[in-house]
């Protein structure tokens, strides 16, 4: 009887399979790591857009630079504002504005009171873009109102006036002092407690050609007074020629009051 030798293998199949298995296992987690880098590239990275509050901050600061501009140069004396601001949720679909947002009015109000509307710019090279934004504001102050009752063509004195504490959410212009709403006769019937609006009133004339003047001269809170001749007639706020008795020169002066001028030295 013939015996073979057969050899004996290297290995078994369950060595192969488990390191098959490993070789797999390390192909996954290769895989894995490279789509994580692919997805966490800055390449792939979703760009910065706008939020709501980063455009109403700036409608915001521009609208009260807007505000405490005029109040300055209308001597106004202490007030408060308030702004809704409504900004159209699109806004979170632009991209972010890497510089300083453009604020422009869409309005043609002489006061930026009541319902407003503001275009909000960006100016970013290729990035640009623009976004509509409206407000809702209300300004309070000390303004001038009647007394009592006004009949049409009444000449306003101060005895008729008194100053008050208001909300304003109209664009209707105001007086702030009693002196700057007298001397007027009003166009039509005023009601007590009503604000005086100077577009309802009709200036009257204050000082008739040939009517002797009183004229002021001020200068760096320095004044003096003379007398002169009008050689026009004027209404209130208006400029005219005065002649100077002591001096006849002429000068152009600014009628504000019954028979009284103000000019400069």
């Amino acid at each position: 009887m013939i015996y073979k030798k057969e050899r004996k293998p290297n290995f078994r199949m369950s060595e192969v399979s488990a390191r098959r298995g490993k070789h797999q296992t390390s192909l996954q987690n290769v895989l894995l790591v490279l789509t994580l880098g692919l997805v966490t590239s800055p390449a792939f990275a979703k760009p910065e857009t706008m939020t709501l509050k980063s455009v109403e901050d700036a409608v915001s600061k521009a609208y009260e630079d807007e505000i405490n501009h005029i109040a300055a140069l209308r001597n106004w004396p202490k007030f408060q504002f308030s702004t809704d601001i409504r900004v159209p949720p699109s806004a979170v679909h632009l991209p972010r504005c890497q510089s300083e947002l453009v604020i422009e009015g869409r309005d043609n109000q002489s006061l930026p009171i009541g319902n407003l509307r503001r275009t909000v710019s960006c100016e970013d090279g290729d990035r640009n873009w623009r976004l509509n934004v409206s407000l809702k504001t209300s300004l309070t102050l000390p303004v001038v109102v009647a007394k009592h009752n006004l009949r049409r063509g009444e000449t306003v004195t101060p005895l008729a006036l008194s100053v008050e504490l208001r909300t304003l959410t109209r664009n209707d212009p105001f007086f702030t002092k009693i002196s700057h709403a007298t001397d007027y006769q009003t166009a039509r019937r005023i009601r007590t407690g009503h604000i005086l609006n100077p577009d309802k009133l009709i200036a009257v004339p204050l000082i008739e050609k040939g009517n002797e003047v009183v004229v002021i001269a001020s200068k760096n809170g320095f004044s003096a007074s003379t007398k002169g001749v009008a050689l026009e007639s004027g209404k209130k706020g208006e400029q005219i020629d005065v002649q100077n008795h002591s001096s006849n020169k002429v000068v152009r002066a600014i009628v504000t009051g019954l028979n009284q001028v103000h000019t400069q030295f």
